[in-house]
């Protein structure tokens, strides 16, 4: 695993309380990131993992990493939620997005570690890529979905996101919200996944 050097000294972070009382600290991803994303994504359950990844068992890899670490804050944006466990601290969810080529939209993946969901932190991070998204002029923000994963239609749809089938894939859905309308917040505290392909 190579070294990341810290590409974001003056980033912006929130400590949040969740449901349980538990907290968080939400910021932007840095290059020295690696190892936190590279954990989370090995110690995700099967069912998990094969969300985020569409049907894959994608492994941490070194170069999947650096794309998810490079952070720009113009064609990708990434956040990072972490937790201090043990004098140590560790990611308990990541959120990322990638810009499309037209500069118009851009594909958002959100994945939260299995003993953190049901707490309302997916929703928080997905807010945070909304948020992101609506402060770049961008027209809409979408993920791409295996038809499969049961667990994220309730959930885009309490972040206001509409669902429509891909006419070249029966077996993938696309969930997408249309970033002018008036800011719509989530309407349940859930935290399953939005995943998307990695890019």
């Amino acid at each position: 695993m190579s070294t990341y050097n810290n590409t974001c000294k003056n980033y912006e972070s929130e400590t949040v309380t969740l449901g349980n009382g538990r907290r968080v600290m939400i910021r932007p991803v840095c290059r020295n990131d690696g190892q936190l994303e590279k954990d989370l994504i090995e110690g995700l359950s099967p069912e998990t993992r094969r969300d985020r990844f569409i049907g894959g068992s994608c492994k941490a890899s070194e170069k999947l990493i650096e794309l998810l670490t490079d952070n720009d804050h113009q064609q990708h944006e990434a956040f990072i939620a972490v937790a201090d466990s043990d004098h140590a601290q560790r990611a308990v969810a990541v959120a990322h997005y990638a810009l499309d080529d037209d500069g118009h939209g851009c594909e958002c993946a959100v994945v939260v570690s299995d003993a953190w969901q049901g707490l309302g932190l997916g929703s928080r991070m997905l807010q945070r890529l909304i948020d992101s998204a609506r402060e770049h002029n961008l027209d809409r923000i979408y993920s791409i979905e295996s038809a499969d994963n049961v667990r994220v239609k309730g959930f885009a749809k309490s972040m206001g996101f509409s669902c429509k089938a891909d006419p070249r894939d029966y077996t993938l859905l696309t969930y997408s919200l249309d970033l002018h309308q008036p800011a719509f917040g989530p309407t349940v505290a859930a935290a399953h996944n939005i995943a998307a392909r990695p890019r």
